[in-house]
């Protein structure tokens, strides 16, 4: 099993591809025009099981509809932030689903703050955390839909779920990095 990290759209946000072995295939937050991920869906022959976003700011969704239409694949969002979707979601999430798509089992947790209904993927010792948690900083809280006391709410969760900081991080935008680099230097946490 793998993943793959396309940055698409205008603010080049982190679209992840995540993959098995028997050609299953999960997109997290398609934010701009999915033709590199299709092709990468065609290129490798995996069929695109689901459609998950983190959360629903334009940069993170704006690929949703194109990406749906091409694939039919189902798309599932934190349920508070159903209403910010350019398509019916097929599945609200609320935190504490497990899903499984062939062999890719993903842990849904709710990390609201960043926005109402925001939510985060673990998937093994990686977690797909859209804009909750970047290197050295934490996601937007003046946005509509942001609170910083429920975000920082959020972060006390994670940082006493994981407090061994054993996890790489895949944000919504940036490169990928440790939880326990984080723990230990982002002032946030």
């Amino acid at each position: 099993m793998k993943y793959s990290v396309i940055p698409l759209g205008r603010l080049f946000a982190n679209c992840c591809v995540l993959t098995d072995d028997r050609g299953t295939a999960v997109v997290i937050d398609p934010g701009g025009d999915p033709a590199p991920v299709i092709d990468l869906l065609s290129e490798n022959g995996l069929e695109l099981k689901a459609i998950l976003l983190t959360h629903g700011h334009e940069d993170h969704i704006e690929g949703v509809q194109a990406l749906k239409d091409a694939t039919g694949a189902p798309v599932l969002v934190g349920a508070g932030d159903a209403y910010r979707m350019p398509v019916e979601p097929d599945e609200l999430l609320y935190g504490g689903e497990r899903l499984r798509f062939g062999d890719i089992s993903l842990e849904v947790i709710a990390a609201p703050g960043h926005t109402e209904g925001g939510v985060c993927y673990l998937w093994g010792k990686h977690m797909f955390c859209g804009d909750t948690l970047f290197h050295g900083s934490v996601g937007r809280t003046d946005l509509p839909g942001g609170d910083w006391n429920t975000l920082c709410r959020t972060l006390e969760i994670l940082k006493s779920r994981f407090s061994d900081g054993d996890l790489t991080v895949i944000p919504g935008h940036g490169e990928s990095f440790y939880l326990k680099h984080e723990m230990e230097y982002n002032p946030f946490l």
